[in-house]
């Protein structure tokens, strides 16, 4: 089992449901691809706080340490969906969730 978390866009929280980030966990498409033979416990889902994200380091910290192996930037924060723009911190916040809680960050779930 494999357990993650989630961040996700803060803007794009108020249109999408994260539908598509929660369908790619269950048939394990997109980036969740790598862990389709396995079973996913989600320790949570995020928004990034707002611009530039910085609320999303101490959530992800607590998801660490309730448990969490990877945490995913929603695609929302990497691509401009479901609307322009992409967010212009996503590999800032990125980076510092590496630093700062010693786990791997995958880009994108779909």
């Amino acid at each position: 089992m494999v357990k993650i978390g989630l961040v996700r866009c803060e803007m794009a929280s108020r249109s999408c449901p994260g539908t598509s980030c929660f369908k790619a966990i269950k048939n394990g498409t997109g980036t969740l691809e790598e862990f389709k033979d396995e079973d996913i416990d989600i320790i949570g889902m995020v928004t990034c706080g707002g611009c530039p994200g910085r609320d999303s380091i101490r959530q992800v910290r607590e998801m660490v340490r309730r448990g969490a192996e990877v945490i995913f930037l929603c695609t929302c924060m990497i691509k401009p969906i479901p609307n322009p723009p992409k967010c212009p911190y996503a590999e800032e916040i990125a980076e510092a969730i590496r630093n700062m809680c010693d786990v791997r960050v995958i880009m994108g779930t779909h």
